[in-house]
């Protein structure tokens, strides 16, 4: 398997990464970024202790200090990299792969964020050259560091906690860190949480850590309705990833809650930027623009986003998927846990439930959600290898003969726009699967149009792997 992807290190231990090669990656990491120190957390996975172990000592011995916070999410890392103006922050993960995978999150100096055409490539290089050097004469030391109350802080800047009513929520933690985070914020709030899978166990006793599946929401749903909650919340692995859940039990999908978070960050500050992708984009660029943002468009995934943040010092930034982008001024990073107190803000504020808030937009603006296809002759835990892409753009070239007769852009591999729907197609960053996404004027439209799509790709070898589950409402 190739460990060195888009967004991160990521494989199979230790068939893919061994005590020896997270040994030379932890090396090659801080010599690469010129690193003094960095800041490492780890999520709960079984095998993240050994490449904890290998990382650790691959940084001591080129001299460099490891400021370790323990068992903490990826955003929890991220913010620490930059609050603290660290030369490097590491996560332990695999993110939600973990519990059969293992690897690791990285961010450059003052969390700049580190993956393909950011770092990846020359990080690859230097370890694939890797030569044995001397142990630096002065060894770098372990630190233990309690980021908690910085991080929380930090956090609740975000929201006015007066503004937040006793609301009654579950929240899934998936057995994993995201709710630590829960733990260390309970006392500021008039929240009561009832918490599930809780106990955090690398084991993933109750369902994998990966929200995008409906069956791994079904849990949360199912508590939702017994206990009569406000809302449900769903962490991811390392905790960089939440899924909301109303009082229905219904997944809301993340382009209506980044519409309303888009709407309370931009009331008192209007003009600024507000980033979206290309997945159900429509009824974010209405949010935006309706409350004096400014929208604009960037590729999927989370070294593009911060790096255009940046640039643009876009005040928010939302990916479909759970990212949720904050501006911390000098530095960009995902943070769960402040779109979760945002939502309950909105939801106290506005006196209508989480349903209520998103019923006509999800009326109004239906979109499918998100379906990943494997490609005819791979599975789909395969490498994105120079066939496979072969094998993809063919297909791609197919469809976008069939629709030729829209709006025809390559923006994220290939969009086409008609009057009443549009869809996009693009490749996993990582594996070979094709993600499928549209939108369209009716739930009526989605159904009709996402079946023409799904059989068309099986009529050309693909096979559906899954999908996220949104539900239509008429």
């Amino acid at each position: 398997m190739e460990i060195f992807r888009a967004y991160d290190i990521r494989g199979e231990y230790p068939k893919d990464i061994n005590d020896e090669i997270a040994y030379k990656i932890g090396r090659c990491i801080v010599k690469l970024l010129k690193a003094k120190n960095l800041v490492l957390g780890t999520d709960v996975s079984l095998k993240s202790p050994y490449i904890r172990k290998n990382i650790i000592k691959g940084a001591l011995d080129s001299g460099v200090d490891v400021f370790d916070i323990g068992l903490a999410g990826t955003d929890v890392v991220y913010f620490a990299g930059g609050f603290y103006k660290f030369d490097s922050g590491i996560e332990i993960t695999a993110s939600h792969s973990a519990g059969h995978l293992s690897g690791l999150k990285i961010t450059g100096p003052v969390a700049r964020p580190f993956g393909k055409g950011l770092g990846m490539e020359e990080l690859k290089e230097m370890y694939i050259n890797y030569k044995k050097e001397p142990i630096a004469k002065k060894r770098g030391q372990i630190i233990e560091k309690d980021v908690w109350d910085d991080f929380i802080r930090g956090s609740l800047k975000f929201v006015d906690v007066k503004k937040i009513n006793p609301l009654k929520v579950v929240v899934d933690a998936s057995n994993a860190v995201g709710g630590i985070e829960i733990d260390k914020v309970e006392k500021y709030l008039p929240v009561e949480f009832i918490k599930i899978n809780w106990k955090l166990d690398g084991n993933y006793p109750n369902h994998e850590p990966n929200p995008f599946l409906p069956e791994n929401r079904k849990q949360a749903i199912a508590k939702v309705k017994e206990v009569g909650a406000d809302m449900g919340l769903i962490f991811d692995g390392d905790g960089d990833r939440v899924y909301f859940i109303d009082e229905n039990g219904d997944y809301i999908y993340g382009v209506y809650i980044g519409g309303l978070i888009a709407k309370k960050m931009l009331k008192n500050n209007p003009g600024r930027v507000v980033l979206y992708d290309i997945r159900g984009a429509n009824y974010l660029k209405k949010m935006i623009k309706e409350s004096k943002g400014i929208a604009k468009r960037e590729l999927v995934g989370h070294s593009f986003f911060k790096s255009r943040m940046k640039k643009e010092n876009a005040i928010f930034g939302n990916e479909s998927s759970g990212h949720i982008y904050y501006n911390f001024g000098e530095f960009m990073v995902e943070n769960s846990l402040i779109a979760v107190l945002q939502i309950m803000q909105i939801i106290s504020e506005s006196g209508k439930t989480l349903g209520e808030l998103t019923r006509e937009p999800r009326r109004l603006y239906p979109t499918s959600g998100e379906y990943n296809f494997s490609l005819p002759g791979f599975k789909e835990t395969d490498d994105l290898t120079e066939e496979a892409l072969a094998v993809m753009n063919d297909i791609l070239k197919k469809v976008e003969e069939k629709y030729k007769k829209g709006k025809v852009s390559h923006f994220d591999t290939l969009s086409i726009d008609f009057p009443d729907w549009r869809f996009n197609l693009r490749p996993s960053a990582n594996d070979p699967l094709l993600r499928f996404t549209m939108e369209a004027n009716t739930s009526q439209k989605v159904k009709e149009k996402t079946k023409e799509i799904i059989d068309l790709l099986v009529s050309l070898g693909c096979k559906l792997v899954n999908e996220s589950g949104v539900t239509q409402i008429d």
